[in-house]
Formats: C-alpha cells, sequence, structure tokens
C-alpha cells in the first residue's frame, strides 16, 4: 500500500486527556465561553471562526428562516419519519431530504454560485450599469430559472423583507453583493414580473461576509435545526397512527385477480 493510503488527514477535531482541540482551537481554552452555538455551526461548516458582528447576522437569517409548518415540505417527510415514536428518525430524514433538495439552503447556495458569476461578468462595472441588465436578462434566457426567485401564493416575499430591514438596521446593506442583489432583483422584477425569494438576499449578505457558496447548504442547513427538531419532537409526541399506517379507504389494488385455489 502506497504511503499517501496509510491515513485519512482531518483538521475538525483532536480528542486528548485534559483538552481537545477543534479546528485547531483549544475547546476549553479558546473556545469555552467566548464562541456561541451560532459561531460552532460557522466554524464546521466554513473552517473559519466567525467574528461576533456576523454571528449576529447569521442569527437575524436564522430567526428569519424559521417557517416551521409540518404541511411544507422536507418537514412532512420529518413528520412522517418521527411519527413512529423517535425524534432523532425525523431529524435523519430531514437531513437526508435536503440533499439535493431545491428548497431552504439549497437556494441560497446556487444564488449565491449566480450572484459571484454576474460580479465577474460585471467587472468594474457599476450595479446600475445597462451592462448589468444585459447580464442578467442572458442568464435568465440561458437558464430558464433561477434560484432565488419566486414567491408561492403571494407577490411578496415577507422574510425578505423582514432580513432587509435587519440588513439596514446593522449596516450591512452597503456591501458590494447585497447591492448587486438588489439590482438583480430590481431588473428581474420589471422584465420577469418576478419577485426575489428570501434566497437571494441570504446569498448577498453571505457573500460579503466572505462566506464560500459552496459551504452556504450545510451552514443554514445546520442554522435552521430548529425547524426540524420542533417538528421532529412534536411527531414523535403525538406519534399518530394515521401516519404510520394508510386507510385501506386510500389503497387501489391493481393486478391480476386472488388465486382460487381447489378445495378438498
Amino acid at each position: 500500500m502506497s504511503s499517501n493510503m496509510d491515513f485519512l488527514p482531518t483538521r475538525v477535531g483532536l480528542a486528548g486527556w485534559n483538552d481537545h482541540r477543534h479546528f485547531g482551537y483549544s475547546v476549553f481554552n479558546d473556545l469555552a465561553g467566548e464562541v456561541t452555538t451560532t459561531g460552532l455551526i460557522t466554524l464546521a461548516s466554513t473552517g473559519k471562526l466567525a467574528s461576533r458582528e456576523d454571528c449576529a447576522v447569521l442569527d437575524d437569517i436564522a430567526v428569519i428562516l424559521t417557517v416551521a409548518d409540518p404541511r411544507i415540505y422536507p418537514l412532512k417527510l420529518v413528520r412522517l419519519a418521527s411519527s413512529w415514536g423517535s425524534s432523532l428518525a425525523g431529524l435523519s430524514a430531514a437531513v437526508a431530504a435536503m440533499n439535493g433538495a431545491v428548497v431552504g439552503p439549497q437556494i441560497s447556495q446556487d444564488a449565491a454560485y449566480w450572484l459571484k458569476e454576474i460580479a465577474e461578468k460585471l467587472g468594474e462595472n457599476p450595479v446600475d450599469s445597462p451592462v448589468l441588465e444585459k447580464i442578467v436578462l442572458e442568464q435568465f434566457e440561458l437558464r430558464k430559472r433561477v434560484s432565488g426567485f419566486g414567491v408561492p401564493f403571494r407577490n411578496v416575499d415577507e422574510r425578505a423583507t423582514a432580513l432587509t430591514v435587519c440588513a439596514e438596521k446593522r449596516g450591512r446593506d452597503t456591501g458590494r453583493y447585497w447591492n448587486l442583489q438588489k439590482a438583480v432583483a430590481a431588473i428581474v422584477l420589471e422584465h420577469r414580473n418576478l419577485a426575489a425569494n428570501v434566497g437571494l438576499p441570504v446569498a448577498g449578505l453571505s457573500l460579503d461576509m466572505g462566506l464560500s457558496p459552496g459551504h452556504l447548504s450545510a451552514l443554514y442547513t445546520g442554522l435552521t435545526m430548529n425547524v426540524f427538531i420542533a417538528n421532529a419532537v412534536e411527531g414523535a409526541d403525538q406519534a399518530p397512527a394515521v401516519l404510520r399506517c394508510l386507510p385501506d379507504s386510500f389503497v387501489e389494488y391493481i393486478g391480476a385477480p386472488p388465486r382460487v385455489y381447489p378445495q378438498d
């Protein structure tokens, strides 16, 4: 066996005798009493310790993304899996369902990739340049559907509005990507009559914090676990039979008729 196959390197943690290491930090001396849960989730997702100011913005995002209505997918799946009496089964189903799902965190991640691509094409041109309009409309023609746009059953995503208020209060409404997403949203609304959903401003704030688009799906899944936990716990407590056993009246058999055996 070659030497480079002997070990699997890791930087996430090391268990010690009197202390433990997490991404190179002493758990007891560097992190305890200093880092919040949001900071730990961000560190786990990005490998970098976020500032207190950035953690406050991430807290705002996590709160605003709190929509725990069990009628919404994938929370329906959480209820189904937890109905057997196990909240952890519900949580496991939720995490598995998020892989590749075009919802929540994945939308912000895809929107962030798209904003970075637009920024590269825009170059030194300002966001109010006609060049931006040309780029955005061309991108819509190529992609047909772009993450960060579309608000089901209503004209405005109230979460995007609330996040804008928070960004203004924290002075995070002047960043490059924040202004870019605002300009892009206005162009799409004017020419396509399509409103931006919360995924677009989340992407803008994330990029202005220096976060990598590839880390956003894991990051925001972690930061919105409260939504999954709430449904998993309540679902396990209720353990409703209606979710565990489909009534016979809902089942229709299509196939060969039952066999009739000769009787003695």
